[in-house]
């Protein structure tokens, strides 16, 4: 069954942190944010708030429910209309969030929006090549498989005014995801997918 993100994660939001997630796995071991010590940082679709607790950042998200699931200084918001004033932030995170909504170019002028000069914009998401390879964000609640929907968007979208582009990677799944896949039960299906892109990270400076 195809459900909205908000649908998806209010359904999701009582597991989401008990299993453990290839993709979150694969973009935690290249999420390179430094020294949070001293900075603003927001954390954009923060989801249950695990990465705001470690870096004692502000976290927003659309889901109610993944919120209520966490704890420290979070806030119920939609990524394209951000609580905060132009220019606060030293470090803004978005990580697999952008395929959840529907116009990716709006969000990254948000993220611009929200950031002051010289500040950090840090971005991670499904590679374009996984989704069109049939890959779906999908997960069992009960008897039931939900499967998330996805709005496609190229690298293109994510080019704003403003933005310097300082680094842009394709990544791929590795060991620690093989560990994930055959405790599932599903070492055949790594094989077949580890020589696909699974997602990109991208940094940009605001100028």
């Amino acid at each position: 069954m195809i459900v909205s993100a908000r649908e998806g994660y209010r359904r999701w939001a009582s597991t989401y942190d008990e299993a453990p997630n290839p993709m979150v796995s694969l973009v935690d071991r290249h999420l390179d944010i430094g020294d949070a010590r001293g900075r603003l940082i927001i954390d954009v679709a923060c989801g249950t708030g695990r990465r705001t607790r470690q870096l004692g950042a502000i976290g927003v998200d659309l889901s109610f429910e993944m919120l209520a699931c966490g704890e420290g200084q979070l806030a119920q918001a939609d990524a394209l209309h951000l609580p905060f004033a132009d220019g606060v932030a030293d470090l803004v995170l978005c990580t697999l969030a952008l395929g959840y909504i529907s116009s990716v170019p709006e969000v990254m002028l948000e993220l611009r929006r929200i950031a002051q000069r010289g500040a950090t914009i840090l971005a991670a998401d499904v590679h374009p090549k996984a989704i069109a390879a049939g890959w779906k964000r999908s997960f069992r609640d009960g008897a039931e498989t939900y499967e998330v929907a996805h709005h496609p968007y190229s690298f293109d979208d994510l080019e704003v005014h403003g933005l310097m582009l300082e680094d842009a990677r394709d990544l791929y799944f590795g060991e620690p995801e093989r560990a994930i896949y055959e405790r599932a039960g599903k070492s055949s299906l790594f094989e077949r997918v580890r020589g696909t892109p699974a997602a990109w990270i991208r940094r940009w400076v605001r100028q």
